[in-house]
């Protein structure tokens, strides 16, 4: 299976840690070419690669259901080969319109804890429900973690 994922230009890298600390990647370990890192780092020291990957697959719950979704990847991508449908921002309903971590519109509860969908890897076992009506809406004003 062919993957878009990551990797850093040594040639251009100056390792200031903006792509991982100020943009806060969430998969160090292995990329799930979020592109949060790609469009973060301010030397553009970040290069897009198709990877080949072997068919992996993760057991996530999703409103008490069982499935199993591509992995690595994204929660978001996990969400849409299930079925769920993303919505225009206007909606209120859940949206990718910044897909970069930075607008939590795309969140939803996350083994208890709200989640971007569009930065947060998928593990094995998650639990992810997708109404978050009940809770406060985070939105940043600088950097992608609220403060």
């Amino acid at each position: 299976m062919d993957k878009l994922i990551v990797e850093v230009d040594e040639n251009k890298c100056r390792d200031c840690g903006f792509c991982i600390r100020v943009n806060i990647c969430r998969s160090l370990a292995q990329c799930i070419g979020c592109l949060s890192c790609y469009y973060a780092c301010p030397y553009e020291a970040r290069i897009k690669k198709i990877e080949q990957t072997k068919n992996e697959y993760a057991e996530v719950w999703v409103e008490g259901i069982r499935y199993s979704v591509p992995y690595p990847s994204t929660i978001k991508e996990a969400l849409i080969n299930i079925g769920v449908v993303f919505h225009h921002p206007s909606t209120g309903k859940i949206s990718t319109p910044c897909n970069l971590g930075g607008c939590w519109a795309c969140s939803v509860i996350v083994n208890g804890g709200l989640e971007r969908t569009c930065i947060t890897p998928v593990e094995d076992g998650m639990k992810i429900e997708l109404n978050i009506e009940d809770r406060e809406p985070l939105r940043i004003i600088h950097g992608p973690e609220p403060q």
